[in-house]
């Protein structure tokens, strides 16, 4: 009796060896298998994100390069001057923090719209900063803003080119060439140990708080009601940009409290 029951305990232990066997190699069988279903996933991404970002690198077409820079019109180079010179340096940069020896600016005018779109939003078409739905003003001028947006639709591609003497400014003020803009934030990228500024490069720009660029300024039919998109880049990615609108008043641009959608990173 005691013969049986030593078998039939050995019997049922082989039993046990076995189902834990069974049991692993189905816990192995399992873990290969993700991990097969993972490298598969990081295989795939790897296929599709570099495809994404190729689509996302890809330059506009060629009919769609921004129109060549014209010098300001005369009509408007006065009073553009003015508010310019008003908003210098856009934002932030006239911060008490900031160095105030040197105010730097682009050559060129931004535009709010791509130059393959419509300057009125369309459908999906990504709309940014553009005035037609960042801009917001006070019932009773409904008006003169409309007449400002019909002056941005005549002009929303146009890029005027800005030069320094017209403005009045307390402070030294440079416009720079797209290769000098280049060349001054190239001095806000340096990582110490990693990429060295060239002294002189940098002292160049000592002084200066950032970089301001302004979009063309738009008026009313009578050219009292004006607005103006200013951005200010201070490095990296730290930067301001807004709409301003302005009134004359008595011969001097007062400016007007509309809302306005900020960009700011």
């Amino acid at each position: 009796m005691r013969r049986i029951g030593f078998v039939s305990s050995a019997w049922f232990l082989a039993l046990g060896v076995l189902a834990l066997g069974v049991l692993a190699l189905g816990v192995l069988a399992l873990g290969v298998l993700a991990l097969g279903v993972l490298a598969l996933g990081v295989l795939a991404l790897g296929v599709l994100a570099p495809s994404a970002l190729l689509r996302a690198q890809q330059p506009l077409a060629k009919d769609a390069a921004p129109a060549a820079p014209i010098p300001m019109p005369s009509d408007r180079a006065g009073a553009s001057y003015r508010i310019y010179s008003m908003l210098m340096p856009v934002g932030e940069l006239g911060g008490r923090d900031w160095p105030h020896g040197l105010w730097l600016l682009a050559d060129t005018t931004v535009t709010l719209v791509q130059p393959d779109q419509p300057c009125i939003p369309e459908g999906s078409e990504p709309v940014g900063m553009n005035p037609h739905v960042a801009l917001q003003p006070p019932p009773d001028q409904a008006q003169d803003y409309a007449e400002l947006l019909e002056d941005f639709d005549r002009h929303c591609h146009d890029r005027i080119l800005l030069t320094a003497e017209p403005f009045k400014v307390a402070v030294p003020l440079r416009v720079l060439t797209k290769q000098e803009q280049d060349e001054f934030m190239a001095t806000r990228f340096a990582v110490p140990g990693a990429n060295k500024v060239d002294p002189a490069v940098a002292l160049k720009y000592e002084g200066a708080p950032g970089l301001s660029s302004f979009s063309e300024v738009y008026f009313n039919a009578h050219h009292t009601v004006a607005m103006v998109y200013g951005w200010g880049w201070c490095g990296g990615l730290c930067g301001q940009g807004f709409w301003s609108v302005f009134a004359l008043k008595d011969g001097e641009w007062k400016s007007l409290r509309w809302n306005s959608s900020i960009v700011m990173s």
